[in-house]
């Protein structure tokens, strides 16, 4: 249903191995510690487009370092909409650079490096998430919201042995159980 050349923009497009492992993940946590450019980002778009089509009313909810990076994520989100066949495709009823609505009620929502609030039952993307100034206060915020239901997936490139993303992804300093972890290396 998805042309991944005309998606990606890469005629050469194909999935890797642990793509396609991330696509099928249903842990209710997961964590990846990964290279740039590895195109994480882009495959958490494709996820969200692919649980906005196939469930109604759900919501998945991007946070990324700064401004420019959560608009990306609406247009990676886009792209893959607008590569799916036409026969599959919902329509979009809001459409800007910091969310998308389908006719179904189901959303993507993108924000900046900021605690969460008002939401439940979310699917939720912590892009380069060691990267956070306050990746404390934004992963305390993130744990109510999937109280209901949702999943939470982590993906960053390393910044040293600190922070909330070093802590769950080593467990060195405590357990972190239930959550997936995996290392998605550049080559």
């Amino acid at each position: 249903f998805l042309n991944l050349q005309e998606a990606t923009g890469d005629p050469e497009a194909r999935w890797e191995e642990f793509q396609l492992k991330n696509l099928n993940n249903q842990s209710l946590l997961s964590i990846d510690l990964k290279s740039r450019q590895v195109g994480w980002s882009w495959l958490a778009a494709a996820g969200s487009v692919a649980d906005c089509h196939i469930n109604d009313r759900s919501t998945n909810i991007f946070l990324s370092i700064n401004l420019a990076e959560a608009s990306e994520k609406i247009r990676y989100a886009k792209h893959v909409h607008e590569a799916l066949d036409p026969d599959v495709r919902k329509k979009l009823v809001i459409d800007n650079r910091f969310e998308l609505e389908f006719e179904n009620g189901s959303r993507i929502i993108s924000h900046p490096c900021r605690p969460l609030r008002g939401k439940a039952r979310a699917n939720i993307y912590l892009d380069e998430f060691a990267h956070y100034p306050n990746d404390q206060e934004i992963y305390q915020s993130v744990l109510p919201v999937l109280s209901k239901g949702g999943s939470l997936r982590i993906g960053s490139s390393p910044l040293g042995a600190r922070g909330r993303f070093w802590e769950i992804f080593t467990q060195r300093i405590q357990k972190f159980p239930g959550y997936k972890r995996k290392a998605i290396p550049w080559w």
